[in-house]
């Protein structure tokens, strides 16, 4: 597992702003942090270089044509396969998310098809087959009402529900003029 990057109210809250809008402009973020536009720049190239922040092109499945989605749960037998069967499932297009688990399973999915003859399909000619699946459980997903990126908060910090980046700009500006004096 990669090592924790630390964050300050800063870093959090550029986090949180790009996610809802990773296109947002530096000038645009400078301006609502009161800092300069070379310090959100800074700041930005560290959260990316660092690993912490990847922006992407999100698709939206239903407006794609992708209408069928799924929560798949695995046994693997031997153990020993685990990890080489998540290795083959994140190969596969229609897998959006893979983990590794306690509990009853081995291994949790979830997957996006166009529609469920495509995910029948795909459990049993490409899930199915793989060498050391040994039982799985679906669950179908009939409307999926939340489907977001998690929210960064700093240790111990509870977000403001009145704020979608959970920290005031004044705490922000306050501890960052207070950090460099």
């Amino acid at each position: 597992m990669a090592a924790q990057v630390e964050l300050d109210k800063t870093d959090i809250y550029l986090l949180n702003t790009l996610s809802n809008n990773g296109r947002k402009s530096f000038t645009d973020l400078a301006q609502e942090l009161n800092v300069s536009v070379g310090m959100v720049r800074n700041r930005y190239k560290r959260l990316v270089d660092e690993g912490v922040l990847h922006i992407i092109g999100w698709t939206d499945p239903v407006k794609s044509g992708m209408n069928s989605y799924a929560r798949i749960v695995m046994k693997i037998r031997p153990t020993e396969l685990i990890r080489s069967v998540a290795e083959k499932l994140v190969t596969i297009d229609e897998v959006s998310f893979v983990a590794l688990t306690t509990g009853m399973y081995d291994l949790e999915i979830n997957v996006t098809c166009q529609n469920n003859s495509d995910l029948l399909k795909l459990m049993h000619s490409r899930i199915h087959t793989i060498e050391g699946v040994y039982e799985t459980s679906t669950t179908m997903y009939l409307e999926i009402l939340k489907w977001a990126s998690h929210k960064v908060t700093s240790l111990g910090s509870v977000p403001d529900s009145s704020n979608p980046n959970g920290f005031t700009m004044t705490d922000t500006i306050e501890d960052e003029h207070a950090q460099n004096g």
